[in-house]
């Protein structure tokens, strides 16, 4: 099973580096755009030049990883947010806000996978509410652990989704995939780094669930494992922002 990190949370981890050490700028570009075409903003800006803007706007920099009733970014960038699911938010001096929201068109096939991105920058003056803090959100997701396994023992996912069954038995484990740690920044804090890893496992395997209704043998039961699954994606991704949150 394939864990992969959205665009605007591996590009938040890297802002939040290079206000740290600003050298770290070519494999910052490296890891956001991945196997992209070179990204551009909507007025022609390169990668290079959003980056090196956004880092000198940064007092805190998180990502957003937004959905119906629960934006997380200011009202202006909501649409274009929620369209594309995720967005970086770096906080200014001032109350300014800077909402980065990558716009994705993919091209190709499945065998030869392709991607434009265009980034639309929305400033903003609203309040937009902080993200959990690592301590919040680990409390969280342990939680929603203990209700995923349940969950999916239930509907038995690892016997309909054999590739699943490896995911399940390391759901809660903090190693780090491979897909994951090539783009991860360098000094990045254990804490947000283990409950990133976590949140994208939980997520993925959700995403996997949903596919199917297991061993689900009425509405009623239907309803009630997707209601479990919908709180525990939401937890992960509430704990996903939160560990790319850089501030001071």
């Amino acid at each position: 099973m394939s864990i992969d990190l959205p665009r605007s949370v591996v590009a938040a981890l890297w802002l939040g580096a290079l206000r740290r050490d600003p050298t770290l700028l070519p494999p910052a570009l490296v890891a956001v755009q991945g196997q992209d075409e070179p990204h551009r903003t909507g007025d022609g800006q390169t990668l290079e030049e959003l980056l090196s803007r956004l880092v000198v706007e940064a007092e805190v920099v998180h990502a957003a990883l937004p959905v119906p009733g629960a934006p997380g970014v200011p009202a202006g960038a909501a649409e274009e947010a929620l369209a594309a699911q995720e967005a970086v938010l770096v906080r200014g001096p001032g109350g300014q806000t800077t909402t980065a929201i990558p716009v994705v068109t993919e091209f190709g096939s499945a065998w030869e996978p392709g991607a434009m991105v265009t980034w639309q920058v929305v400033a903003s003056s609203a309040v937009v509410p902080m993200p959990d803090s690592l301590g919040e959100a680990r409390r969280d997701l342990t939680e929603a652990l203990e209700l995923a396994i349940d969950a999916l023992t239930q509907m038995d996912v690892a016997q309909w989704r054999e590739e699943a069954a490896t995911e399940i038995a390391t759901l809660a484990s903090a190693e780090v995939p491979a897909s994951v740690a090539q783009v991860l920044p360098p000094g990045l804090d254990v804490r947000a780094r283990d409950l990133l890893v976590r949140a994208a496992r939980l997520q993925a395997i959700v995403a996997l669930a949903a596919e199917d209704d297991g061993a689900a043998v009425n509405v009623w039961q239907v309803d009630q494992r997707a209601a479990a699954m919908r709180h525990v994606g939401g937890t992960a991704r509430r704990a996903m922002v939160a560990a790319t949150l850089s501030a001071g």
